[in-house]
């Protein structure tokens, strides 16, 4: 689930295979601002469809001429992706 607040965006729950197609198309409606920030502090469990996940998110706002960073990311997932060896693609920071 994603909350929408101002121009963060709060995931909530997993992020695996079995959610990236839901998670993906709510995210098509809540991509609009400029600069985003997707809080990731409150998710639960991670596959590597995660990874895939926040390269999609990336085209998407990328192709509305937006910013998208990634925060607070469990260290799961940090883990795959610096295992992809892509840490320096997905732009992420740490509250």
């Amino acid at each position: 689930m994603i909350a929408k607040q101002g121009s963060r965006l709060v995931l909530s729950g997993a992020m695996t295979m079995q959610t990236v197609n839901a998670l993906l198309a709510e995210a098509v409606t809540l991509l609009t601002d400029a600069e985003l920030e997707m809080d990731l502090g409150q998710v639960t469990e991670v596959d590597s469809a995660a990874v895939s996940l926040l390269f999609e998110w990336l085209r998407l706002a990328h192709g509305r001429k937006a910013s998208l960073t990634f925060a607070n990311m469990p260290a799961t997932l940090v883990s795959l992706v610096s295992l992809y060896g892509v840490d320096g693609i997905i732009p992420h920071r740490t509250h």
